[in-house]
């Protein structure tokens, strides 16, 4: 997916820096100061929600 500029989070305005395998750096527009999102939190990517149960029965089949 192509990586938004500008991005608005937390009533704050963030413009484009770098790209990092794990996460994109942003810098925001007032302060300065550069953040860190990962690819889950500005939208890019949709998370996946595991059911309890589906964590359990992953869970019976190791012995301590």
């Amino acid at each position: 997916m192509k990586i938004p500029k500008k991005i608005e989070k937390d009533n704050r305005e963030y413009i484009f820096e770098k790209i990092y395998p794990n996460f994109i750096m942003y810098k925001d527009s007032k302060l300065g100061t550069k953040t860190c999102f990962k690819r889950q939190e500005i939208g890019l990517i949709k998370e996946i929600k595991v059911s309890q149960e589906g964590r359990l029965k992953g869970i019976n089949g190791i012995r301590v």
